[in-house]
C-alpha cells in the first residue's frame, strides 16, 4: 500500500511538471501565431518567403520569431494564472513528499547530479517527448521543421531565457564537460551525419534515465553487463564467516568517509564477489555490479563504465567493477580516462581484477586513496570445508572424510569452480538415479578445472593401474611414495607449516629415466589414475623454437595454463629442453644457457606435478636434480620381469592357444615392455587374418610379431631363436 501511494505521488509530480511545460510551450506557440506564422502553409519549414526574410533581418541579435510580439492582455492573464497554479501544485507536491519522507525521482535528479535550475528544466524539455509524443509535434512547430522533433539547444534557450545575446552564456551547459552530458543524462541526436553548431544540436533524455524516472529501471534490461544487487539482511554462512575472519577489510566508516578505490585482486573471482557483498552489507548499501568482458574494446568498456557511474548515482548504490584487468596498462597503472570517470561518482568504488594496480605517478589526482586487498586462493582445509558444506546431506559411507580431503588436496580449485563441480556431481548422480559417489566428484572436478592446456599439450586418458606395471621393488616403492607425497602436500605444507619456510612452492617434480619402452609413460598414467587428475603430454614440436626467447615463451604459457588446470605435466624426451648448460663460446651458447636457467627457475616455482621422462639422464643439467623430489630409474627388464610383462599385457579376452610359452619368449628375446606390447598387437592381427573361424593367438604368431618388432628396431635376428617344436608350430 505504501508503495502504491509513493508511486501515485511520483506520477502526480511528473504530471504537474509537464503541465507547467505545456503552458511554457503554449506561450511561444501563441507568439508564433501572433507574429504571422501560417500553420496551413504547405511549404512551411521548407522555404523562406520574402516577408519572412525581411522580418528576420529586422530582429535584434539573440531574438527569435515572435519574441517581441505582445500577447493579448486577456490571454496573458490566463497563461499567468495557469502557470501560477501549476507552480503551486509542484511546490505542494514537493512539500507533501518531504513530510512523508519520499524522494521524488524527477526532483532528486538535480541533487544527485548537481544540476542547476536551468539544467534541470533543460533536462525536462529533453525528457518530455519520451513521455508524450505531442511534444515532438510541438517542438517541430516551434523549430519550423517537422523533422526536428527533439529539443535543440536553441529551442531550450528560447523557452527558458530572456532574449538577447546574454543567453549564449548558457551554451556551456551543453558542452561534453557539462553535468547533463558527462553523466549521460541526455544524448546527442544525430542529424543526417552532419556536425551542426551547438545551437542547432538536439538532445533527448537517455532511455535508462527515462526508465528510472518512471520507476521501471532494471540494470539488466538496460545494460547486459550490469546487475543490481539489492541490500539483503541474510546472515553469512559459517564457512564464509570463517574465511573472512583474518581478512583486513576496510571498515564501513573508512569507506563512507574517505570514499577510496578498493582494489580486490587474485584468481578467485567468486571469493572477491563474496568480500564485496560483505562490504556492501557493512555500509548498508546495495550493489551496482558491472562485469567487463575481457574481449571487449576499451572504447566500449569506458562508455559502459560511464553509464554505470550514472546509474550507481541514481540508485544510490555502491559501484562494483569486475574484470578491471582491461583497464590496467602494461605499467600496472589504472588508465587515466577510467580514473577520471570514476571520480565522477564521488563515492567509494570496489574493483575486482586478477592483478593489482596503482595510480600513475604523473597523473593528476594520483594521491587519491587506493586500498589493495589480495584475495588468495582457498587453502586445502578451506576447500575441504566448502566441499563439506556444499555436499551436506550426502551419505557419509559413500563420501568418507578422506575422500573430501583428497579432493581438496588434489584440485586447487577456486570457490566458483568448487560450487560448479559440486552441482555437476550431484546432477550426475541424480541423472543416474543413485547416491553421490567419489567418482562423480573427481570427474566433476576434472571437468571444471581449467582446460586451456588442450591447445598446448595432448591429453592422455589413463587406462592402467598398479597391476599393469612390472618393475623391481625399488622403483615401485618410489612411485607409491610420489603418490603419497602429492596426497599429503596440504597437510605437510599448509597445516604443518613446511610450505612457509622450507619449500618455495607446492610443486612436485620427478624424473623418470630409463631405456625406451620400460614403462615411464605407463607409470605417469597410473599416477594420474590413482590421483584422479588429468595427464597432459607436452608436445615438444609446439614448444621448442629456433628463434631466441620463443621456447621460454611457449613454456611460460604451458606452466601458466597448468597452474589452473590441476593436471600432471609429462615432458617426454625431456633432455631436448632440459639439457646441460655448456661453456659459452658464442651467442648461441649464451642464449641456450639462459633458456636452461629460466627453466630451472620456472620448474621451482610451479605448484603442480611435473614429470620429466628421458632415455638419456646424462644429458640433463645437474642443477635439475636439486629441484627434483624423485629420480626414478626404469631399468631394462630382466628375464623374470619380461615374463611377467608378457603375462600382464595379454588381455583376458584375447583368444589364445593353451601352450603359449611366455617363459620361452622372455628367455629368448630381450625386449622392453613397449616392444612386447607391439609384438602382441602384431600377433593378434596376424591371427585374426588367418581365415579360420576359431582363430586364436599361437606361438608362431607371437614369434612373427617379435620378428617384425626386432626388424623395426634394427636388431640382429638369429634364426635359431625362432625355431619352435612341432607342437608349438600349431601344424
Amino acid at each position: 500500500m505504501e508503495t502504491e501511494k509513493t508511486e501515485e505521488l511520483q506520477r502526480k509530480y511528473l504530471e504537474a511538471v509537464l503541465i507547467w511545460l505545456n503552458l511554457l510551450l503554449e506561450r511561444d506557440v501563441v507568439r508564433w501565431q501572433q507574429a504571422g506564422q501560417d500553420p496551413s502553409d504547405r511549404f512551411r519549414g521548407l522555404r523562406v518567403s520574402d516577408a519572412d526574410a525581411l522580418a528576420l533581418t529586422r530582429q535584434a541579435p539573440g531574438e527569435h520569431w515572435g519574441s517581441q510580439v505582445k500577447i493579448p492582455e486577456a490571454e496573458t492573464r490566463r497563461l499567468e494564472a495557469a502557470s501560477k497554479k501549476a507552480n503551486q501544485t509542484i511546490l505542494s507536491l514537493e512539500e507533501e513528499a518531504q513530510k512523508l519522507g519520499i524522494s521524488l525521482r524527477l526532483k532528486a535528479l538535480a541533487e544527485i547530479f548537481e544540476l542547476s535550475e536551468f539544467e534541470w528544466w533543460a533536462f525536462i524539455l529533453c525528457l518530455a517527448p519520451a513521455l508524450d509524443l505531442r511534444f515532438e509535434r510541438i517542438y517541430g512547430y516551434l523549430q519550423d521543421d517537422v523533422t526536428r522533433n527533439q529539443a535543440s539547444v536553441d529551442l531550450i534557450l528560447n523557452l527558458l531565457l530572456p532574449v538577447g545575446l546574454g543567453r549564449l552564456d548558457y551554451l556551456s551547459h551543453f558542452e561534453p564537460s557539462s553535468s547533463l552530458r558527462r553523466f549521460r543524462l541526455v544524448r546527442l541526436v544525430e542529424e543526417n551525419g552532419r556536425h551542426p553548431n551547438l545551437l542547432r544540436q538536439a538532445f533527448q533524455a537517455a532511455p535508462q534515465v527515462v526508465s528510472w524516472v518512471l520507476g521501471a529501471y532494471t540494470p539488466q534490461s538496460e545494460n547486459p553487463w550490469s546487475e543490481f544487487i539489492p541490500l539483503t539482511q541474510d546472515t553469512p554462512d559459517e564457512w564464509a564467516t570463517s574465511i573472512f575472519e583474518d581478512e583486513e577489510l576496510p571498515s564501513a566508516d573508512v569507506i563512507e568517509t574517505i570514499c577510496p578505490f578498493v582494489s580486490l585482486y587474485g584468481e578467485d573471482v567468486l571469493l572477491q564477489d563474496m568480500v564485496v557483498r560483505r562490504l556492501s552489507s557493512a555500509i548498508s548499501k546495495p550493489l551496482y555490479k558491472l562485469t567487463i568482458p575481457a574481449d571487449s574494446s576499451i572504447e566500449m568498456a569506458i562508455e559502459q563504465l560511464t553509464h554505470a557511474v550514472r546509474d550507481a548515482r541514481m540508485l544510490g548504490a555502491l559501484l562494483y567493477l569486475q574484470g578491471v584487468d582491461l583497464f590496467i596498462d602494461h605499467d600496472k597503472c589504472l588508465l587515466p580516462a577510467v580514473f577520471t570517470i570514476l571520480r565522477l561518482l564521488d563515492k567509494a568504488v570496489l574493483m575486482s581484477s586478477t592483478q593489482s594496480f596503482k595510480l600513475a605517478d604523473e597523473m593528476p589526482g594520483n594521491d587519491y586513496p587506493l586500498m589493495r586487498l589480495f584475495i588468495d586462493r582457498l587453502s586445502s582445509s578451506e576447500r575441504a570445508d566448502l566441499w563439506t558444506e556444499l555436499l551436506e546431506g550426502a551419505p557419509e559411507d559413500d563420501l568418507p572424510v578422506k575422500t573430501i580431503e583428497s579432493l581438496a588436496g588434489q584440485f586447487n580449485l577456486t570457490t566458483g569452480q568448487i560450487v560448479a563441480s559440486a552441482s555437476t556431481a550431484l546432477s550426475q548422480a541424480l541423472q543416474k538415479g543413485r547416491s553421490l559417489q567419489s567418482a562423480d566428484l573427481f570427474e566433476a572436478a576434472r571437468f571444471h578445472s581449467g582446460n586451456h592446456l588442450a591447445g598446448l599439450a595432448r591429453k592422455i586418458e589413463p587406462r592402467y593401474n598398479w597391476g599393469d606395471l612390472v618393475l623391481p621393488e625399488t622403483p615401485i616403492t618410489m612411485l607409491h611414495e610420489l603418490v603419497s607425497m602429492v596426497k599429503s602436500r596440504p597437510r605437510v605444507l599448509e597445516e604443518w607449516g613446511l610450505g612457509r619456510k622450507l619449500t618455495s612452492s607446492m610443486g612436485i617434480a620427478a624424473l623418470f629415466t630409463g631405456p625406451p619402452g620400460t614403462g615411464k609413460t605407463l607409470a605417469a598414467q597410473i599416477i594420474a589414475h590413482e590421483l584422479g587428475i588429468d595427464l597432459y603430454r607436452i608436445d615438444l614440436s609446439t614448444v621448442v623454437s629456433k628463434y631466441i626467447g620463443e621456447t621460454e615463451k611457449n613454456l611460460e604459457r604451458i606452466f601458466n595454463e597448468a597452474q589452473t588446470s590441476n593436471a600432471i605435466l609429462l615432458f617426454d624426451e625431456a633432455d631436448a629442453i632440459f639439457g646441460k648448460r655448456s661453456e659459452v663460446k658464442d651467442a648461441h651458447d649464451r642464449y641456450a644457457n639462459i633458456e636452461v636457467g629460466y627453466l630451472l627457475q620456472r620448474m621451482e616455482a610451479y605448484d603442480g606435478v611435473a614429470i620429466l621422462a628421458t632415455n638419456l639422464r646424462a644429458n640433463l643439467d645437474e642443477a635439475f636434480t636439486r629441484r627434483l623430489q624423485f629420480i626414478i630409474n626404469f631399468p631394462f627388464p630382466e628375464e623374470e620381469y619380461r615374463q611377467r610383462i608378457w603375462e600382464v599385457l595379454m588381455p583376458p579376452g584375447l583368444p589364445r592357444a593353451a601352450d603359449l610359452d611366455f617363459s620361452l619368449m622372455a628367455k629368448r628375446f630381450k625386449l622392453a615392455g613397449g616392444s612386447i606390447r607391439n609384438s602382441i598387437v602384431s600377433a593378434a592381427f596376424i591371427a585374426a587374418d588367418n581365415g579360420k573361424e576359431s582363430c586364436c593367438v599361437e606361438m608362431k604368431h607371437l614369434m612373427h610379431g617379435v620378428e617384425r618388432e626386432m626388424q623395426k628396431m634394427g636388431k640382429l635376428i638369429q634364426e635359431t631363436d625362432f625355431v619352435l617344436s612341432h607342437d608349438q608350430k600349431g601344424e
